[in-house]
């Protein structure tokens, strides 16, 4: 691996990094440093199967998937993994830190695409799997536009695909804009300014454990988490998802795709990833009943559901 400045990382006194880890920072050509983590398997591991890109939903960070990380590294994968430009304890895109901010996600494909062929392609061995959670696996997803080469397969976990009240969210996005600045507060939207979501009123999971370990490990580094969404990332969401939703988008990819889309979600609408899944041409999808929208947060029996189905479709 090229030398690269090293990175922060938290851990819990009973929540670990797995063993090999590796925590660096890759300058992008804007100057922004993207935090990534990487565990690589020893060369004498003759089951080395391949590598996995493990990407993050809005307002995560790498630590929240030690969990879902040793499970790739028990099945003899490598992981990589970045937190998103903007959160986690990448850099930041505007001065006030604690903002959703981005103008476009086109920003967003090409730091993966320079990830995966200046790092990944060149360090790791293949074929590359990606796994991409809610805005992680929106973001794989559009990258396939410039990336099908380089990827074997992805697996999308409950992808940030559409909204259940979106075209009003689409209308005040357009009014907005004209009366407020960008890096406000989308008006509609409610900040949490730092505070604790209680386990009962949250809408990501119903496994009261994995989510008090969230809950901890932003405590150890507050501002490792957002408070809330800007003007121009609700812009960009709808431009981005416009755009995919264009059939002289969709028809080009031919990337193998699998779709874990739980039914129970709050967050993002089950319905337009169902649609989104019958335009892709080379598509699984899996409706899971009773879970979440975090599945790999939730209960064990909803987790193995998942790695049943990740298990299945890269056919180990």
């Amino acid at each position: 691996m090229q030398k690269f400045e090293k990175a922060p990382y938290l851990e819990l006194e009973n929540y670990k990094a797995p063993i090999g880890k590796n925590f660096i920072y890759i300058p992008m050509s804007d100057n922004k440093k993207i935090r990534l983590a990487y565990w690589k398997q020893d060369k004498s591991n003759k089951e080395i199967i391949g590598t996995v890109l493990l990407q993050q939903g809005h307002n995560e960070f790498i630590e929240k998937y030690y969990e879902c990380i040793q499970d790739l590294l028990d099945r003899h994968f490598n992981v990589v993994c970045f937190d998103w430009r903007g959160q986690g304890l990448s850099d930041r895109m505007i001065e006030s830190a604690n903002k959703q901010y981005i103008e476009d996600f086109s920003i967003h494909s090409e730091d993966l695409l320079y990830i995966v062929k200046d790092i990944i392609n060149k360090e790791f061995p293949g074929p590359l799997i990606g796994i991409g959670h809610s805005m992680g696996g929106h973001l794989l997803l559009l990258a396939q536009q410039h990336n099908q080469e380089n990827f074997e397969a992805i697996i999308l976990s409950a992808p940030m695909l559409g909204f259940k009240y979106e075209k009003i969210l689409f209308f005040l996005s357009n009014i907005v804009k004209f009366f407020f600045k960008k890096d406000e507060y989308f008006l509609f939207s409610k900040p949490n300014m730092g505070k604790e979501t209680p386990f009962e009123k949250n809408d990501l999971t119903s496994d009261l454990a994995r989510y008090k370990r969230t809950q901890k490990l932003v405590r150890k580094k507050p501002s490792i988490r957002l408070w809330g969404i800007t003007n121009a990332w609700v812009n960009a969401t709808k431009n981005s998802l416009i755009n995919m939703r264009n059939k002289n988008w969709y028809k080009h990819i031919k990337t193998p795709i699998c779709i874990v889309n739980p039914l129970c979600d709050r967050v993002v609408n089950p319905e337009k990833t169902k649609e989104m899944a019958r335009n892709l041409q080379n598509c699984k999808i899996y409706n899971i009943e009773n879970c979440e929208h975090e599945i790999l947060m939730e209960k064990d029996t909803l987790r193995s559901e998942f790695w049943k189905i990740f298990d299945d479709f890269i056919k180990i």
